[in-house]
């Protein structure tokens, strides 16, 4: 029996194996890292460019449960609430901001003609014979009246005004609170508390002294006055006369003052006059009086 010799078999090539990564084989390379290796140690990844797309743009992982967290910064929310909170309280504590009220300047009070006329005329003494007199122009003085509230006063009331606010005397009492009825249309034309006056006004180049003597002398005051009507029941040297006139209750009274050595001022105030018709015409009379004395001063 013959051995037959076989043929040593001639090896075959062989093919270096390259395994295919199974699927999620890279995300198991990158996440957990084999037993034993350090965590720092990065992971290497030899996926092929499919698999680093696709990881590319997957959602980042979320930590594993018990894998610390990144500690998130504190915040106080009173502390970041608080500038709008301190506005509101601040709005609603902060009392409201009124603005000073200003004080008006005080109006200059200047007399006018057109309207001070028909006053000079109804009593008989001018605005610049009265500021003289009391320091105050017609116009002042009703500026001042309306403030105290004269218009709703009486007579009496308005010349309480005057004496106890500003002093004013007995006899420019009444004329300025006439002047001022006269003025707002408290009464009518030339009527006083009691019943009509007038009056009348004149500086004449006289001293003082001879001046009062023309009135009160019986023999000077008939050289431009013979009227019986005229009788004197009270005098003071240099100052005043009281007067009545006829039988009736109308009164006079005159007031001197002196201007300069040698001008002295004289104002007739006829009171108590019964009509308004019998004011205008003891005005014509006392107008046509005052010019007589005047022309006999004047006389050479």
């Amino acid at each position: 029996m013959t051995r037959v010799k076989s043929k040593p078999s001639s090896p075959k090539a062989s093919k270096p194996k390259t395994s295919q990564p199974k699927a999620g084989a890279a995300r198991d390379a990158v996440s957990a890292p084999k037993a034993g290796t350090s965590k720092a140690a990065a992971p290497k990844v030899s996926a092929n460019k499919a698999s680093v797309a696709k990881a590319a743009t997957r959602k980042p992982t979320q930590p594993k449960a018990g894998a610390p967290r990144a500690a998130a910064p504190k915040v106080n929310p009173v502390k970041a609430t608080l500038p709008t909170v301190a506005k509101v309280v601040v709005a609603k504590s902060a009392p409201a901001k009124t603005a000073p009220a200003k004080t008006a300047p005080a109006k200059v009070v200047r007399d006018t003609p057109a309207k001070l006329r028909p006053i000079e005329q109804a009593v008989g003494v001018s605005s610049d014979a009265v500021a003289r007199r009391t320091g105050k122009s017609w116009a002042e003085w009703f500026a001042l009246l309306d403030a105290a509230g004269a218009a709703a006063l009486d007579h009496k009331g308005i010349v309480a005004v005057l004496a106890q606010r500003h002093g004013v005397g007995p006899w420019w009492q009444q004329m300025v609170t006439v002047a001022y009825e006269k003025a707002r249309g408290m009464r009518e034309h030339r009527e006083a508390d009691e019943g009509f006056q007038t009056g009348i006004t004149k500086i004449l180049e006289l001293p003082l002294a001879k001046l009062f003597r023309y009135w009160a002398e019986p023999a000077e005051r008939n050289k431009w006055l013979a009227d019986d009507r005229f009788s004197i029941h009270k005098a003071t040297a240099s100052k005043s006369i009281r007067a009545r006139w006829g039988r009736g209750v109308s009164r006079i009274d005159v007031d001197f003052c002196e201007k300069g050595p040698s001008m002295s001022q004289v104002t007739v105030q006829h009171n108590r006059i019964e009509t308004s018709d019998a004011a205008e015409q003891m005005k014509a009379y006392w107008a046509k009086k005052m010019h007589a004395l005047e022309a006999l001063l004047t006389r050479p």
